[in-house]
């Protein structure tokens, strides 16, 4: 890791700690370990998008790593309240709270939807927005079908988009039954 990285992941780190918290009404915990364990991950994932080159900072998104998507897996439950905090930081920078809902949708389930929701419903990149969407989805079709209807008429153009695609498994799936 070079010096730019190092710094960054300090600085991510710090803004962490002091804008991480829970939104009201946010009932999970969660103990230290898994919280380090998760902050380690972020960190990490992170850091392979930041770069130097020939003195230009470069941003590149690198997906997270199939071991970083098994270790939050094993987690579980006890990784959901730590990924949360990012969703919730004062200062937004779209990669961190795209990651963290890349790592809700894989653990899934019901304790998901919370965070997934405010991913969605907060002002988000319009890449997380549609991840977080695709997440809601992912739980439960029923659950996200306001979501869904909401984001027809979305003013981003890619929320619209995966909106519309899964509008139409909705279709399909009473084609099924």
């Amino acid at each position: 890791m070079n010096y730019a990285q190092r710094k960054f992941c300090s600085a991510f780190v710090l803004s962490c700690i002091i804008g991480g918290y829970i939104s009201p009404g946010f009932c999970q915990t969660s103990d230290p370990e898994s919280s380090a364990v998760i902050e380690r991950i972020m960190a990490n994932a992170l850091s392979r998008c930041y770069s130097t080159e020939n003195g230009v900072k470069k941003i590149t998104f690198e997906p997270a790593t199939s071991q970083e998507f098994t270790e939050v897996k094993a987690l579980g439950q006890k990784a959901v309240a730590p990924l949360a905090r990012y969703l919730n930081l004062e200062t937004k920078n779209g990669l961190t709270q795209l990651f963290a809902v890349k790592f809700l949708m894989a653990i899934g389930g019901s304790s998901t939807l919370g965070p997934l929701k405010r991913a969605f419903g907060q002002d988000q990149w319009e890449v997380t927005r549609a991840a977080a969407l695709s997440g809601i989805f992912g739980v439960s079709p029923a659950e996200a079908k306001p979501y869904v209807d909401a984001a027809l008429g979305d003013e981003s153009k890619l929320v619209r988009q995966r909106a519309q695609d899964l509008h139409s498994l909705y279709g399909k799936q009473v084609g099924q039954k």
